[in-house]
């Protein structure tokens, strides 16, 4: 099956085009819109020809990777929607979920990744928020501590609310998510992390750093593996007027935060498959 196609992609005012979102050694070049000063991307095409994908004894048509959410509970739900996920879908959450300014968004964001977690097509990674989270609001056995750090909403929340049971399955849910997930497609092998990897280390001897908090992988790598990665949003790199999924020029890397958090970010999905992707609505 040849997935090579052009996408027409309406997006905040403007049609962005893309032709797919991964490839190797391509590289993907940057050039002003003259009639509204947004980028064109000029995406190179990774050929998946064996479709479905088989993972864990199951077959799924889609893997779609969502990024960094942080909290914001309505502009994740308001990309979620639209990507209508069922269970002939792998989908791969990179990580930071928490450190939203709104407590009830962050809780909300909690509660529905709680929910879902068991779901057997649902893999979800850890991000460096999350680390922090635990070392900040949890004792080493799992109760909230009397004074967590402020800078943590979904904490002053279960403060008030003051639900041990729950807080234990929010301690529970931060301690057991993955660190990273493999997948080979077509004889292609994709890493999923929050931050990166080490290329000079094996997977099973990664460091918390180079999994969790190194800014500067999109920089630094240059190895074979096709790896997709959250933390660094794509704004701090290419510039404001940048807001979509990236391809690292040149690089195997696919760099999925559009800035959740922040004003003017969005909240994204990539179905690394065709290159296809969703965001939230413009809500500013």
């Amino acid at each position: 099956m040849n997935l090579t196609r052009r996408k027409f992609v309406k997006f905040a005012g403007a049609t962005l085009i893309s032709v797919g979102l991964i490839g190797i050694d391509t590289g993907c070049g940057f050039t002003e819109d003259a009639a509204d000063g947004n980028f064109v991307k000029d995406w190179s095409t990774l050929q998946i020809d064996d479709i479905p994908i088989e993972y864990n004894g199951r077959n799924y048509s889609r893997v779609l990777v969502i990024g960094d959410i942080h909290g914001n509970y309505t502009r994740f739900m308001s990309m979620y929607q639209k990507v209508e996920v069922t269970d002939n879908d792998l989908v791969i959450f990179l990580g930071d979920y928490v450190q939203g300014d709104k407590v009830g968004e962050d809780l909300k964001t909690l509660q529905w990744l709680i929910k879902q977690q068991e779901n057997p097509n649902f893999i979800m990674l850890s991000g460096n928020m999350e680390r922090e989270a635990l070392k900040d609001c949890f004792t080493d056995d799992g109760n909230l501590k009397e004074n967590p750090d402020k800078k943590w909403a979904f904490a002053e929340g279960l403060k008030v609310h003051n639900l041990p049971q729950f807080n234990q399955k929010v301690y529970d849910f931060m301690s057991n998510l993955k660190w990273y997930f493999t997948l080979t497609i077509d004889g292609k092998k994709f890493v999923f992390s929050h931050a990166g990897i080490n290329e000079n280390m094996p997977l099973n001897a990664q460091d918390e750093f180079s999994l969790m908090y190194n800014k500067e992988f999109y920089k630094e790598y240059d190895g074979d593996k096709i790896v997709v990665i959250g933390h660094r949003p794509v704004q701090t790199v290419y510039g404001k007027d940048c807001t979509v999924p990236v391809k690292v020029p040149d690089k195997n890397i696919l760099m999925v935060d559009t800035r959740c958090k922040k004003l003017h970010g969005y909240c994204s999905c990539v179905n690394v498959l065709t290159g296809e992707f969703w965001q939230s609505d413009k809500d500013w």
